[in-house]
């Protein structure tokens, strides 16, 4: 049976990874291992090489642009939009009766070549000034509902991860 990620996590993982090697914690290849051994327990196998792939174009995107100080922090709301809000900028309702914004696909919805466009828009529009502001002091583990994604995201792998 088909259990594809979702796109929306898929993309955030991407953004953990290159985010994650920009504070300098640990290797890139080191997040892509980690949160690709965590999604795999959740869903059809993720390769880490994909997610590190798009976590290697994204830095190079920040650098094109001379994000500067500001790499991080785009990474960081762009972090903040996909788990807050879907595409069309309606609110995700992490929790509910009858809803699972983590539940596994029948057809897959990612890749690495998506994340990096949909990061790129993401700072774009950003930079036109139309983006949601990330409120100070928010965790993603903090979010209702959001479970094991939330410490997925929160924790941090080590040199072992590389291997």
């Amino acid at each position: 049976m088909a259990k594809f990620c979702p796109e929306w996590v898929f993309s955030a993982c991407v953004a953990k990874a290159a985010g994650g090697f920009l504070t300098g914690n640990a290797p890139m290849s080191s997040f892509a291992n980690y949160l690709t051994d965590g999604l795999n327990q959740h869903y059809n196998e993720i390769k880490a090489e994909s997610i590190e792939e798009a976590g290697t174009k994204v830095l190079e995107f920040l650098n094109e642009i001379e994000a500067g100080e500001t790499a991080i922090q785009y990474i960081n709301s762009y972090i903040f939009k996909r788990v807050k809000f879907h595409a069309n900028n309606k609110p995700r309702k992490l929790q509910g009766l009858f809803i699972d914004e983590f539940a596994p696909l029948k057809t897959r919805d990612y890749s690495a070549e998506k994340a990096v466009i949909l990061f790129k828009a993401f700072v774009f529009s950003s930079r036109s000034g139309l983006t949601t502001e990330v409120p100070v002091g928010w965790q993603i583990q903090e979010e209702d509902g959001i479970g094991w994604f939330g410490d997925l995201m929160k924790s941090e792998p080590t040199i072992f991860d590389s291997l």
